[in-house]
């Protein structure tokens, strides 16, 4: 088994032989890469090929396509989102960049629709600041983890983070300490914060996320 941490070279040619045609086609993806840390994230989730992955709010594919190539043909993308315009261009991009390995779920704002003890772990980029269902969410996504399984979620700083949850909702934020507070109310344990996981200016824009990695608690876990 190929551990990600050390999967440097795999990546690149990995991207050149099967994200290319997928990427080709849409812009700043080299730059995205650099900026969002995929890689960074990727060894936060602690996945080697073989495993079963969700991308909950997979949306055009960033990441689905980037994970697909890294889990190899025994190991399957499942990429979740309630957008049915969404799944519906992720399944023209698996059609055209031939991604046998990913499958695509519809979901519902209270439900990821995946099955219990299913993935080896779970990865939330820029969308949990939209589930207002946050905690039947996490809910499902607990029961479908497996036994050490990971949850990594980044999202977008709050501005001001007095401000309502509503408040932030709206303006595509979210305060880093109220995800913490709902991952311990759904029964996780996280075992790594970064407040300033990306945090700099690129290409004249400044970016900055947060990232949580999360396990859920061995005593609240369905086996």
């Amino acid at each position: 088994m190929v551990m990600l941490k050390s999967l440097s070279s795999f990546w690149l040619a990995a991207f050149s032989l099967v994200l290319a045609p997928a990427v080709a086609a849409q812009t700043n993806r080299t730059q995205r890469d650099e900026w969002q840390k995929v890689e960074e994230i990727f060894a936060a989730m602690d996945i080697q090929e073989g495993d079963q992955v969700a991308d909950i709010g997979a949306g055009s594919g960033f990441f689905t396509v980037r994970l697909s190539p890294l889990l190899g043909p025994e190991g399957r993308v499942i990429a979740v989102d309630i957008d049915r315009s969404a799944i519906r261009g992720l399944e023209r991009l698996v059609q055209q960049s031939s991604l046998d390995n990913v499958e695509l779920v519809p979901s519902e704002p209270d439900d990821p629709k995946l099955p219990p003890n299913s993935i080896d772990a779970a990865l939330i980029v820029i969308s949990y600041h939209e589930m207002e269902a946050h905690q039947e969410m996490l809910a499902g996504i607990k029961q479908a983890l497996r036994p050490g399984a990971r949850l990594v979620i980044v999202d977008n700083p709050a501005r001001d983070p007095r401000r309502s949850r509503q408040a932030q909702m709206q303006l595509h934020h979210i305060d880093i300490a109220l995800v913490e507070q709902d991952l311990e109310a759904a029964g996780f344990e996280i075992i790594e914060r970064r407040p300033h996981f990306v945090d700099g200016d690129y290409n004249g824009y400044r970016r900055r996320n947060w990232m949580l990695v999360a396990t859920p608690l061995r005593s609240q876990q369905t086996n």
